[in-house]
């Protein structure tokens, strides 16, 4: 700070330098005009100097600041010869307006003080005072001020627009919507014809964010001091999903189906508009053991020798559902053929034959008992397994297809217990769905062929027909939106908040994130 001060010296001919008694930050030193006698009109405000002592704080004090965005807020000055843009010496009331654009983040789960807000509100009450009341205008601070407030508005635009926490660039959040906007300009904010409507606009616009809103708004007007745990963490789980809004806005509540999975909530809706056109219970793939950190971290230290670990989580993605079959076929994945059914072929040699398996070497069908199967390992199972379609199949009746690099599905089960558990976090990673057959309903109901009584009779719910059940894709048109997400806290229709277990423990690592901003 006193090399900047220095430079001001050496730059503007200045003689003196006094520490500002007013200021709340005894380290701000200020350069002292001459007193100028009030004659009815208060002093003129050179604005040369001031773009003087910007160009200044970039030369020989940035590097020392608490700039969040020093790059692109020196950039922009830069490119515009250091004039100031938001200072405006006699328009109190629009120091007030930015101030009060700062204190919104709180609205949203933010702090303001990330966005420089104390610090700017005590330099713009200084230096109100200081120039209206005394004739003494300290540039510097003026400078320091201008700068400030750029560096919180733009990284304010980004944290609304944006979010804080970049769920894609870390693996542990097993993230795969894509969360940025390719469009977005940083600089955006300096050409906003209206700074509200402009911040207005970057939040999401989903009436879903608006809710959660509200609820977080109303709980923060409690005072700290009669707060219980129970409040803080409810707060802090309300802070997590606003900025898991702030991702991607996922719907926004446009006139078209969309299905959406809330993973801790192991529910499906099938949404339009304001309106939930059906929902469902649902399993969800079990949570990542504890050695999992580990076994990860191991693979970190040698990738070329101990493979990466694998879990059964569900991913969260967005996709479109393309099409449906019925009585499906399953082709079971080579990591379940090892740990599950070898080792239930060799606790029983009929369970092939039992639950309608067939064994494969390549594409060559092969009959089971010609194997040795006790002489078998996982290390060197080299047959794959295919399970026929009916009753027993693990894919139940119905399946529903999305392209995914990650081979996850909704489907119908036999299991059909597991859905009176209170977590049902129980799958290898696909999304089990209780009323499939209300959800392909839904899905195909503009396509009067596929009709309730169509989709009985295919997959043998209609005891009057007799015909074998035939494996058949049935295609959407068009295509339905499908959300696989993570949300701990939704407010319903009626506007009751509903709290979810975070069953994967994602809720920590968003925290985290927003509690390490300055």
């Amino acid at each position: 700070m006193k090399e900047w001060a220095i430079a001001g010296f050496v730059l503007l001919g200045l003689t003196s330098c006094i520490e500002n008694p007013q200021s709340k930050n005894p380290t701000i030193e200020y350069i002292k005009r001459p007193k100028i006698k009030k004659t009815g009109h208060t002093p003129i405000f050179d604005y040369d100097w001031l773009t003087s002592e910007i160009e200044t704080y970039f030369l020989y004090f940035s590097s020392d600041s608490d700039l969040n965005q020093l790059d692109l807020v020196q950039n922009y000055y830069a490119l515009h010869a250091y004039q100031p843009h938001w200072i405006d010496i006699s328009d109190t009331l629009q120091h007030a307006e930015y101030l009060s654009i700062l204190a919104s983040a709180d609205m949203h789960g933010l702090d303001r003080n990330t966005y420089h807000y104390d610090h700017l509100a005590t330099n713009l009450e200084n230096l109100s005072f200081f120039y209206f009341e005394t004739g003494e205008i300290n540039y510097q601070l003026w400078a320091e001020s201008e700068i400030l407030l750029s560096d919180g508005l733009i990284l304010l635009t980004e944290h609304l627009k944006r979010g804080v926490f970049d769920p894609l660039s870390n693996e542990d959040y097993h993230y795969f919507i894509s969360s940025k906007d390719t469009t977005f300009f940083s600089f955006g904010v300096f050409y906003a014809e209206n700074l509200g409507d402009f911040f207005q606009n970057l939040m999401p616009s989903s009436a879903h964010y608006k809710a959660l809103q509200n609820e977080y708004v109303k709980r923060l007007e409690k005072p700290e001091s009669s707060r219980t745990n129970r409040d803080i963490d409810t707060l802090n789980t309300l802070r997590v999903n606003l900025e898991r809004w702030r991702w991607h806005p996922l719907f926004t509540d446009i006139d078209e189906q969309v299905v959406y999975v809330n993973i801790p909530a192991f529910e499906l809706y099938v949404l339009k508009a304001d309106s939930v056109l059906m929902s469902s219970k649902v399993c969800v793939g079990i949570k990542r053991p504890k050695t999992y950190v580990t076994l990860y971290q191991n693979h970190l230290k040698n990738p070329e020798n101990i493979p990466k670990p694998r879990h059964n989580e569900t991913p969260i993605l967005k996709d479109a559902i393309t099409y449906l079959t019925l009585n499906p076929q399953w082709r079971v994945p080579s990591e379940i053929a090892k740990n599950e059914i070898l080792r239930n072929i060799q606790k029983d040699s009929n369970y092939l034959s039992r639950m309608g398996y067939h064994v494969y070497q390549g594409n060559v069908q092969i009959d089971p008992h010609t194997v040795n199967w006790n002489a078998i390992t996982p290390a060197n199972l080299t047959y794959r397994f295919e399970q026929s379609a009916g009753e027993l199949n693990a894919l139940g009746k119905m399946k529903f297809m999305f392209p995914n690099k990650f081979s996850v599905y909704l489907h119908d089960t036999p299991s059909k217990n597991d859905y009176s558990r209170r977590d049902r976090a129980v799958s290898h990673g696909c999304v089990r769905v209780e009323n499939y057959l209300e959800l392909a309903h839904t899905l195909l109901s503009n396509i009067p062929k596929y009709d309730i009584d169509y989709l009985r009779k295919a997959i043998g719910l209609d005891k009057k027909n007799t015909k074998p059940l035939q494996t058949v894709n049935v295609f959407l048109n068009p295509p339905v939106p499908i959300i696989i997400d993570y949300k701990t806290a939704w407010v319903d229709p009626f506007g009751n908040l509903h709290i979810y277990p975070d069953v994967y423990e994602r809720d920590l690592l968003v925290l985290e994130a927003l509690q390490s901003l300055r």
